[in-house]
């Protein structure tokens, strides 16, 4: 299977609002939360989708997943079948993928665990504002997480443009084309990590309880 292209697309943006690091002493975990402006030139979008899957909004069988590294994890793909009427705007775009029950809110397995919480998705000013709320702890209940164990967190907004039905085993499901994205296409190397260019980031390392600045939150490239 062919790698699915990444794209910058024009009027595509992310931007920090506000932030705070809090312990979690219920579940040893710290924690932080975060609210960012998501941004979406409808009509970009619109060209761009309709040269990678002509009339992309139009069919019900066609499809849209958010990529929203670092804020929340979306467990499947919308399809515009469940759109409530058609998609003119961008507001009526992310009506399709912001529904509650398409997040997960549980933690992850590995020597550190990680768990988002359940995003609050709310159309300010003519943007997507998400509240985003992400969780880290040992996964040995002896150990103590402490602020120079966090991770270095990218912060993606992206969309993923998917077609049509393909088979997938027994089962019918649409096919990823292209994601769309507010950085660039090309990767720069941040604390070891590869990141596209122009790509939010922060050092959980280097935070402390309490409010996040926008001076913590930093581009990569």
């Amino acid at each position: 299977m062919a790698a699915v292209e990444y794209r910058k697309l024009q009027g595509m943006e992310l931007k920090f609002v506000a932030g705070r690091l809090e312990e979690n002493r219920a579940e040893r975990a710290i924690g932080y939360s975060v609210t960012f402006d998501m941004t979406l030139d409808f009509t970009h979008f619109v060209q761009m989708a309709n040269v990678y899957i002509p009339g992309y909004l139009n069919s019900p069988i066609n499809a849209i997943r958010p990529d929203l590294l670092g804020l929340a994890y979306h467990d499947s793909y919308n399809y515009f079948s469940e759109a409530p009427g058609p998609i003119h705007s961008s507001e009526a775009l992310s009506a399709v993928f912001t529904k509650d029950r398409n997040y997960l809110d549980v933690w992850s397995s590995g020597e550190m665990d990680q768990r988002y919480g359940k995003p609050e998705f709310a159309f300010v000013n003519g943007a997507l504002r998400i509240t985003a709320r992400a969780y880290f702890r040992w996964e040995d209940p002896a150990r103590q997480i402490e602020i120079a164990d966090l991770p270095t967190v990218s912060f993606q907004w992206a969309l993923n443009l998917m077609g049509g039905h393909t088979k997938a085993g027994d089962v019918l499901a649409p096919s990823s084309v292209v994601i769309l994205m507010y950085a660039h296409e090309d990767l720069v190397e941040v604390d070891g990590l590869q990141l596209f260019r122009g790509m939010r980031y922060m050092k959980g390392r280097e935070l402390g309880f309490g409010p996040i600045s926008s001076g913590q939150i930093l581009t990569a490239g």
